[in-house]
């Protein structure tokens, strides 16, 4: 009879050390999830802080900035970036940018450029009718929000190359 008693603790003592296990897994697994999902946040706002930039720079000039210098003369300060942008896209082809700093989704509080460059990697264009092609630097994204920018930059493009 006493081995029935012990083979029962053994049991339970092995579900016990499972059921632990699986509990700190998931805690575990939900805080890798939880920084996944802030990490993807700050990168999309990110990359759509500097993709409104580079919008308003190409409404004011009537061109795309060449070179991270230019963006930087540009902007110099985020905060004195435009609310709207002043020329319309001509959306034949359905694809648009954002007219307003709201509906691009740029946050209220901007980050510094060089806390933005850090995080987005851009590829300059030789020809100031072709828009720069933003990535994130292997950060995670949400939502589609690299597709979208690209659609606004070339939706840019379109207005630009149309002039």
């Amino acid at each position: 009879m006493p081995a029935a008693p012990r083979a029962k603790l053994t049991f339970w003592t092995i579900v016990s050390v499972f059921a632990v296990a699986f509990v700190a897994a998931a805690f575990w697994s939900w805080s890798i999830v939880g920084n996944v999902r802030h990490q993807a946040a700050v990168t999309d706002a990110r990359l759509r802080e500097l993709a409104w930039a580079v919008l308003a720079y190409a409404d004011r000039n009537d061109a795309f900035p060449t070179s991270e210098a230019e963006l930087r003369a540009f902007v110099g300060d985020p905060a004195v970036l435009p609310e709207a942008l002043a020329k319309k896209p001509l959306a034949e082809d359905g694809r648009v940018y954002p007219m307003t700093r709201a509906e691009a989704g740029v946050p209220a509080t901007l980050a510094p450029l060089d806390q933005v460059l850090t995080s987005i990697e851009v590829e300059w264009p030789i020809e100031r009718d072709v828009q720069p092609i933003l990535r994130p630097r292997g950060l995670p994204t949400l939502q589609g929000t690299g597709t979208s920018v690209g659609d606004w930059l070339f939706a840019m493009t379109e207005r630009l190359r149309a002039q």
